[in-house]
């Protein structure tokens, strides 16, 4: 379903500016320019929504929170409910527990407009409160640590164990989680995907020449920035989610890819709205497979001094060849397992965890077979069935399907939205029929 709207996004979108070329093409007026843009925004994302959540699009409106701080004006705000009207003015302010996604829009997209659209949402940063949280955030927290980390979301007392890494990780995806969306869309700029990261690249670096600068933390970067047919995506697990690596850059925060950015934008919000509203995952089809991206800037975190911390950025170049090879989706697959990791899954699907130190039958159950006990939890692991904290195993996933096919074999994963279902009616209907 997310695929067939977004195709017709795609078209609206191109029909819409030819309009707009055609009607205002004499039309000098920054401003009246802007309004164009700005109205076609809200039209897209108006097809975007779902009906009957009370959703709406407004223009040139503001973000406040409890305490009476407002955000800069902001172009479009994807908001619930009505707003209150600002005396003397014909706008409007909603509340930030209001704000679903807002969208910074510009007709040209060049160096200056990414770090223009980039300062004007982040004051959405600086209107936000942690008492204006509410329950779905701590949803989407756990879901996108467990993506990126490949562990269970830590209890209060884990947390106080933590090193300074997981705990700037942990509380970095709390506020991302808290955080209103903060999309960027340029309709014309830079006409390729090489074009608009390097000029993206050149411009963080003149920022930051002198040193560390704030507001230009991978908190502060928008969610998404659309240029023409270009995108450049935050990977913070909601829903894109590469996971952490063992380099030293571990953390790859920012990607970038040609094509589908209506697709890109339609999960972003559908993602948050399946969040706030429980709307079932079946909005995004029984197609699982995983949308692939260029790397384009890594991070690690720095200590500053005693008392601050900061991050350092790694930009991953690419040439015009590199980019121009099409990107393919990873197709879902379950994994096949033999028996000794069926025991293992079936024993922490009824008790939880085991410590795969102490536990005595555990140990007994590894010996017995002559099994590679740290082989075996690698291989769990790296299919993301199971993650090992503070020498804790438990599983990964949310709900465990095991299928044991016709040929022998054995297959666990997730069917938490369906997964292990589609997958194997797919295969069942892809079999060749008995003559």
């Amino acid at each position: 379903m997310i695929s067939t709207v977004a195709d017709l996004l795609e078209q609206f979108k191109k029909y819409a500016l030819s309009k707009i070329e055609l009607d205002d093409k004499d039309i000098n007026h920054t401003v009246a320019i802007g309004d164009n843009f700005e109205g076609l925004t809200a039209e897209l994302l108006n097809k975007a929504v779902f009906k009957d959540l009370n959703l709406k699009m407004v223009e040139r409106s503001f973000i406040y929170n409890d305490s009476g701080v407002m955000s800069n004006e902001l172009d479009c705000i994807l908001v619930v409910g009505d707003g209150q009207r600002m005396s003397f003015a014909n706008r409007y302010k909603y509340h930030i527990k209001d704000v679903i996604a807002v969208i910074q829009v510009k007709k040209n997209l060049y160096a200056n407009d990414i770090d223009d659209s980039h300062q004007n949402l982040h004051s959405i940063i600086n209107v936000s409160e942690p008492r204006d949280a509410e329950p779905f955030v701590g949803r989407l927290h756990r879901d996108a640590y467990k993506l990126l980390t490949g562990k269970e979301i830590p209890s209060k007392e884990r947390r106080e164990r933590f090193t300074d890494r997981e705990d700037i990780l942990y509380h970095y995806l709390m506020m991302e989680a808290f955080h209103p969306l903060r999309i960027v869309i340029g309709y014309y700029g830079y006409t390729t995907e090489y074009g608009l990261r390097e000029g993206f690249v050149k411009k963080l670096e003149e920022i930051s020449k002198n040193g560390p600068v704030r507001g230009y933390s991978p908190g502060s970067f928008p969610n998404l920035f659309i240029c023409g047919n270009s995108t450049i995506i935050k990977n913070n697990g909601m829903p894109m989610g590469i996971p952490l690596t063992d380099e030293e850059f571990y953390f790859h925060i920012l990607t970038s890819s040609n094509g589908k950015p209506m697709y890109h934008l339609l999960e972003l919000i559908w993602t948050r709205l399946s969040y706030k509203f429980g709307i079932s995952s079946d909005i995004f089809g029984d197609d699982f497979d995983i949308e692939t991206s260029h790397p384009f800037i890594s991070c690690k975190e720095r200590k500053i001094d005693e008392d601050n911390w900061g991050w350092e950025f790694l930009y991953h170049p690419m040439t015009r060849k590199q980019l121009s090879i099409p990107l393919v989706p990873t197709p879902w697959e379950p994994t096949e397992i033999d028996c000794n990791k069926y025991s293992i899954l079936n024993v922490l699907l009824q008790v939880g965890t085991v410590n795969i130190n102490s536990d005595e039958q555990f140990l007994k159950f590894i010996e017995s077979e002559k099994l590679d006990a740290q082989k075996i939890i690698k291989e769990l692991s790296d299919a993301k069935l199971v993650y090992v904290d503070e020498g804790k195993m438990g599983l990964l996933v949310d709900l465990l399907h095991t299928v044991f096919t016709p040929d022998g074999k054995v297959f666990a994963g997730e069917n938490k939205s369906g997964e292990m279902t589609s997958y194997f009616s797919k295969q069942i209907l892809n079999q060749p029929k008995n003559e």
